[in-house]
């Protein structure tokens, strides 16, 4: 029987094609991707870049404006964007610090009227720039070259060794057009005394009545423990290691992730549309609960520091995690462990406080 060789190598030859054919069609798919995800990812950095910029030139401006309000003399050819910078990195060179050093001078200027006595030293170096130069500076355009790791270059199968990535960060450069990074400089950071300033005294003054609050709570708590046994009561130790304890099996229950430090991941939690607010405050309770059934555990300071802090706990965007809720307008309607936004008339003091039980003080929360 004769063999066909024709007809075969005609096959082979087809289905070589066919194999070719498809090879090149995967690999120009593949190139598309990784085309698509640098490009892409490229815009997304200069988006950031562009955004970081305009956020600092902003900040930059605001520090500029205390310039005539600082109180020292001021060298001849310095600029308010000279002025602005090296208060910029005098509070740690990033924009959230920035933001926070104006609301601070903001806040001590409308109750002083300016800022003088803060700067206690200046070093204008760096004087004659304008806030391009400053913002260029701090924020660095950040690099669109691709990197594609060597075994991830190629095509599929006959095309294996054609490089994909080939003409792609041309391309990029090309949509990407602009001017060359500026040489990055050296700042001096103004050096600003903030435990001067009104938030801070404010802070120190709040902190204090808290720790006053927190010592007549105790003499509170003592009167009342008077000549009662307190053999139940826990120690700073137990009391916490009732808490951990505690707060697991809630968060067990509530289907809340808690980290290796027993933190409650916020993330999380909101992804699942927790109430974590509910959580803390029936958390806090339980705990106030605890100490006042076990007699003399709140005559502890350290116990009571840890209520307090456990009930001042903040989320990611320093709001408490408890609402306060509005006080009763009796009495007797107040309930133990819970948070009310209420005016002491003792320490003038308005805001949040916690409320630990009949002839006890309440507390204002941490700051």
């Amino acid at each position: 029987m004769g063999i066909n060789f024709g007809s075969f190598v005609g096959g082979l030859a087809k289905s070589l094609d066919e194999r070719l054919k498809d090879d090149m069609k995967r690999t120009a798919e593949r190139s598309d991707r990784v085309r698509e995800y640098h490009v892409t990812r490229a815009s997304r950095k200069e988006e950031r870049f562009e955004a970081e910029q305009k956020e600092l030139e902003e900040t930059l401006s605001n520090l500029a404006s205390f310039m005539s309000k600082s109180g020292i003399e001021i060298p001849e050819g310095v600029t308010e964007a000279d002025f602005a910078a090296q208060l910029y990195k005098g509070a740690g060179g990033t924009i959230s610090g920035g933001k926070e050093l104006v609301k601070s001078l903001r806040l001590h200027d409308d109750s002083k009227g300016d800022i003088k006595g803060l700067i206690k030293q200046a070093d204008f170096a760096t004087k004659g720039k304008g806030f391009g130069d400053y913002v260029n500076n701090f924020v660095r355009r950040p690099s669109t070259m691709i990197k594609v790791p060597e075994n991830l270059r190629g095509g599929t199968g006959f095309l294996k060794n054609v490089d994909i990535t080939k003409g792609i960060q041309g391309e990029m450069d090309s949509m990407l057009t602009r001017d060359k990074q500026a040489d990055k400089f050296d700042i001096k950071g103004i050096d600003l005394d903030r435990s001067q300033m009104v938030g801070a005294i404010k802070y120190r003054k709040e902190q204090t009545a808290t720790d006053l609050a927190i010592e007549q709570a105790q003499a509170n708590i003592r009167k009342t423990n008077y000549e009662t046994d307190m053999a139940d009561a826990y120690t700073s130790s137990g009391f916490m290691s009732k808490f951990e304890k505690d707060k697991k099996a809630l968060a067990d229950a509530r289907g809340i992730q808690l980290d290796q430090n027993n933190n409650i991941n916020i993330k999380n939690a909101r992804e699942k549309k927790i109430d974590l607010g509910k959580f803390q405050a029936d958390l806090i309770k339980s705990m106030v609960n605890t100490g006042n059934t076990a007699t003399g555990t709140l005559n502890d300071k350290r116990n009571l520091a840890l209520i307090l802090s456990q009930a001042s706990v903040k989320d990611d965007k320093g709001n408490y995690l408890i609402a306060p809720k509005t006080m009763p307008s009796k009495a007797k309607d107040l309930v133990s462990g819970t948070v009310y936004n209420m005016l002491n008339k003792k320490s003038g003091i308005a805001g949040p406080y916690i409320h630990l039980g009949v002839g006890i003080d309440p507390i204002p929360l941490f700051k």
